[in-house]
């Protein structure tokens, strides 16, 4: 009888059912972690920041564009190219700058159009120099002031907003030109000079730029 109440005593005992093994539902416990523990609950994923990159859009339209330019003229095609690279230059230097601000590209607009008319001021052989060189607003079959030509003048309604094109060459010199704003043109201009109403010849004359143009004679210092 002894000996068969130790066999019963070393005789392998079968494991009592863990919580996962009595309820096929539960999840097995983790490494470390005791039966009827709750598991932590994972930590949320930070989402890295996001960095504002403005887009350049090109505006599709077949309607007349008016375009609010700046220009600087210069006596030289080398000085005219320096002057491009130095406002490239900068804008990419102000693209660089990672913002979540959605208002950053125009941000940057005004600060583009800021350094482009102190560079005016300070490099421009034109009068417009005074305003930083700000020719107001440039549309087809506008009277031509004589700081421009109708080579200019095509140039720029040629040019995207915020974009400088190559340096234009004019009995004036050489312009590099900056167009600030364009707009879809309400004007009517299509008609020719003579043939235009007197009261909108005086609406035109009124949107000339008020800068006093130099004489035709003008001589481009070297």
């Amino acid at each position: 009888m002894a000996d068969e109440n130790k066999e019963s005593q070393d005789a392998p005992q079968e494991p009592e059912n863990t919580v996962y093994q009595r309820d096929k539902t539960a999840k097995e416990p983790r490494a470390g972690q005791t039966e009827g523990e709750t598991a932590p609950k994972p930590k949320p994923k930070i989402k890295p920041r996001k960095v504002f990159v403005a887009k350049k859009v090109k505006a599709k339209t077949d309607k007349p564009m008016e375009h609010r330019t700046r220009q600087i003229i210069v006596s030289s095609l080398e000085a005219a190219e320096a002057l491009r690279k130095i406002v490239e230059e900068f804008q990419e230097d102000l693209a660089k700058v990672p913002s979540d601000d959605p208002d950053k590209v125009f941000e940057d607009y005004e600060k583009t159009e800021k350094f482009f008319g102190r560079l005016a001021k300070k490099y421009s052989l034109c009068p417009s120099k005074l305003v930083g060189g700000d020719l107001d607003w440039i549309y087809r079959n506008m009277p031509v002031p004589d700081t421009l030509t109708e080579e200019v003048v095509e140039a720029i309604l040629k040019t995207e907003k915020m974009m400088i094109p190559e340096p234009v060459k004019s009995k004036l010199g050489y312009h590099v030109l900056l167009v600030c704003e364009t707009v879809v043109s309400k004007r009517s201009t299509e008609q020719k000079t003579e043939e235009m109403d007197p009261r909108l010849m005086q609406m035109l004359e009124r949107d000339r730029s008020e800068i006093q143009a130099p004489g035709k004679d003008m001589q481009i210092p070297g």
